[in-house]
């Protein structure tokens, strides 16, 4: 998964394309997905992905926010091994093996700060709210999710806040530490930073020829 600043930009980019109206919605659902950290909802049921052609016809924006999360991931995945890894995305690939994901998480935590840093907030922040309950979790633990991300993405962009965040969503601190590592050493290639940030442009042509 791609970070939620990344998402957040990505929703909003694409929201005419799939005909989103109701932002709250819209937006909520876009960061569902990955409350599984803290709800521990098996990835198979948050990650579960619609045809892209299906999406602008969708009734629900909240389920149009959760989709396009869902596209980015699957589309920026092949980018994103080919930074981190330095070789063509394999489908074969364990990316829970702990190298593999820490290379490739680096690379997410990247392209994040780019946006973190750039995002239009004041058209996104606003938004960012719990709205529904999709697989009936705890409300409180739902809640504190779309909280700790509205108050976390308003804060003046922080490098070194992002081990705060995977504290946050439970991720063991081996793997925090050593993807903030990585992390470091690819904001000092500045070509790998610049790919990095050219990720999303080139999901967004892949996308509109989906859709």
């Amino acid at each position: 998964m791609s970070f939620q600043a990344t998402h957040l930009k990505f929703a909003l980019d694409v929201k005419d394309i799939v005909k989103a109206k109701d932002l709250t919605l819209y937006f909520s659902g876009t960061l569902y997905p990955d409350s599984r950290y803290l709800t521990k909802l098996d990835r198979k049921i948050t990650h579960t992905r619609l045809e892209p052609k299906e999406i602008p016809n969708l009734s629900d924006d909240f389920v149009k926010g959760w989709q396009v999360h869902l596209w980015y991931d699957k589309l920026a995945l092949p980018y994103l091994d080919l930074i981190g890894l330095g070789k063509k995305f394999d489908p074969n690939l364990d990316h829970k093996n702990f190298e593999v994901w820490t290379k490739v998480t680096a690379v997410k935590l990247i392209e994040d700060f780019y946006y973190w840093q750039h995002n239009p907030w004041v058209k996104i922040l606003p938004y960012m709210q719990f709205t529904k309950n999709p697989h009936n979790k705890d409300i409180n633990i739902l809640k504190s999710w779309y909280n700790y991300f509205a108050s976390f993405y308003a804060l003046t962009p922080n490098f070194s806040d992002y081990t705060i965040q995977g504290k946050f969503m439970n991720i063991p601190g081996n793997l925090v530490n050593e993807t903030q590592q990585n992390a470091e050493k690819i904001l000092l290639d500045k070509a790998k930073s610049k790919k990095a940030q050219e990720i999303m442009g080139l999901v967004k042509k892949e996308f509109k020829k989906l859709i």
